[in-house]
């Protein structure tokens, strides 16, 4: 289930601009994190773990690539949407170390804080779809 939710977000974030620069970081970090889990891994967790690692660091690397800090095309909501999608991705690192490798002490207070504030800062970068929106609609009347 939420496989499907990193694949919508990962469109919602959209492909502009590419940034292969933090794609690669992304994908370093997701590599990183693939290989502490690995030894932990038995069976079919060994493939599914890979994939949803995969699918979490695309929508992380979508995410970050949209915010722009240096520029005049700086907004909030996309700086909202890249903070939820790295908690989003700490979230599930510890629901991943606290399964597979070790107890987390204080795991269930860190998946749950760092869960619902990724959904809500990502939430709110939905924020500026509809003022755009809004602020276009009324351009033409």
């Amino acid at each position: 289930m939420f496989a499907i939710t990193h694949i919508l977000y990962s469109s919602a974030f959209g492909m502009r601009p590419m940034r292969p620069a933090a794609g690669l970081v992304i994908g370093g970090i997701s590599a990183v994190s693939y290989a502490l889990l690995y030894p932990y891994l038995a069976g079919p967790f060994t493939y599914l773990v890979a994939v949803y690692i995969a699918l979490i660091g695309f929508m992380g690397w979508r995410a970050i690539a949209g915010v722009r800090l240096a520029d005049d095309l700086w907004t909030w909501t996309r700086l909202s949407a890249c903070l939820g999608a790295v908690l989003f991705m700490v979230s599930d690192l510890t629901i991943a170390v606290n399964k597979f490798c070790f107890p987390v002490p204080h795991s269930r207070a860190i998946i749950m804080a760092t869960y619902y504030a990724a959904q809500m800062l990502i939430a709110l970068s939905a924020v500026e779809c509809q003022d755009a929106a809004a602020k276009e609609a009324r351009k033409r009347a």
